[in-house]
């Protein structure tokens, strides 16, 4: 794992029996134990995850509000000062650069939080296109650590934890708190598909912040969920993952995204190819599936209907929900129409493995 940066937590983790990954360029928990028992605890009850491989990007100044509108899909015209947004970032193609939360302070000043591989791209993007902007961009990246709360059980714990309103935080809205008398921002976002919170602690006290949950947590089992569980629990949920789902390669009409998509702003990076994309209908659309068998579908495997190449899995794993296989499959423009028709597969080195094109695990729970 040479190169690799570390968390600011890495010996906590290994203190608590972490199984080390390499992600996205950082050396990251993959499990502390059975990433179903994680994955199941954050269902039932909640999990701690240390995300703080994260980037943190503000923009501030007068022209705040205008620059992102051209940069973002997303409209933030239409957000309140302390709502958070999800929106994408394009390249002139539509291809999708990163997606992000954007959070609006005001105006003049937005805090992103954006994907670890992509900080540097974002960072260099945003700033070759900053200069007809009255404002300025800033990677604090290195002055915040990033610990995600989430399950159904996890407003009632951070009350109790920390005396403070959880509760009157509104779902995709944040707040300012001080704990350990620094200022951290409070938001109540996630990525596992159930009700939780985000919390951007600057780096001097997230050892401080960490040892307060974690020895609040009555239960005994450890209440740390690593990177196997994280990407269980959002592809239950449906949520893409940049490099899979969503990618240069695969815009946001195809990954079905067009709800975070603003085709009535004036401008924006990427529109006219999109427009064009979604009126012609020219392109395929990224589907999810389950498995037919205990043999898990990987990124890369083809897709067949009958006996034609008709796609590519994006993502693969297990849900611990229905217990069994789940992923998403890019399918080809021309077979798109066939989803529910006929023999589809994955060929997992020669072993055709059936699959069902259906709706997200949790969608279907609803």
């Amino acid at each position: 794992m040479n190169n690799l940066k570390q968390l600011p937590l890495h010996a906590f983790h290994l203190g608590n029996s972490a199984k080390i990954t390499s992600f996205a360029g950082w050396e990251m928990p993959l499990s502390y134990g059975s990433s179903v028992k994680e994955h199941m605890m954050v269902r039932e009850n909640l999990g701690f995850f240390d995300v703080s491989h994260m980037g943190e990007i503000i923009v501030k100044g007068p022209q705040s509000l205008q620059f992102l509108n051209y940069v973002l899909t997303n409209n933030l015209s239409d957000m309140s000062n302390g709502q958070a947004m999800y929106t994408l970032m394009c390249n002139d193609d539509g291809g999708v650069l990163d997606d992000l939360i954007v959070y609006r302070f005001s105006s003049e000043k937005f805090f992103l939080c954006v994907n670890a591989a992509n900080v540097d791209k974002d960072y260099l993007h945003l700033n070759s296109i900053i200069k007809s902007f009255d404002c300025e961009v800033l990677d604090v990246s290195d002055k915040y650590g990033l610990i995600a709360i989430q399950g159904p059980k996890s407003t009632r714990f951070l009350e109790e934890t920390l005396q403070e309103k959880f509760s009157e935080i509104p779902r995709m809205h944040f707040v300012q708190k001080s704990f350990f008398n620094h200022l951290c921002l409070v938001a109540r976002t996630g990525y596992t598909g159930e009700d939780g919170f985000e919390i951007f602690l600057p780096i001097e006290i997230i050892n401080e912040f960490t040892n307060l949950i974690s020895s609040s947590f009555s239960e005994k089992s450890n209440a740390w969920v690593g990177l196997a569980a994280r990407d269980s629990l959002r592809l239950e949920a449906g949520f893409c993952l940049h490099g899979n789902e969503i990618s240069e390669n695969i815009s946001p009409v195809e990954a079905r995204l067009l709800w975070a998509v603003s085709f009535d702003k004036l401008d924006f990076i990427g529109k006219s190819k999109l427009e064009i994309q979604k009126d012609n209908s020219d392109y395929g659309k990224v589907l999810h599936y389950e498995a037919l068998h205990r043999r898990i579908p990987r990124k890369g495997d083809n897709i067949y209907f009958e006996e034609s190449i008709a796609g590519k899995v994006l993502s693969g794993g297990y849900s611990p929900l229905i217990k069994k296989p789940i992923g998403t499959a890019y399918v080809q423009k021309d077979y798109v129409s066939y989803k529910q028709k006929g023999s589809w597969n994955a060929d997992l080195a020669g072993n055709m493995i059936p699959i069902n094109f259906t709706a997200p695990v949790l969608k279907k729970m609803i």
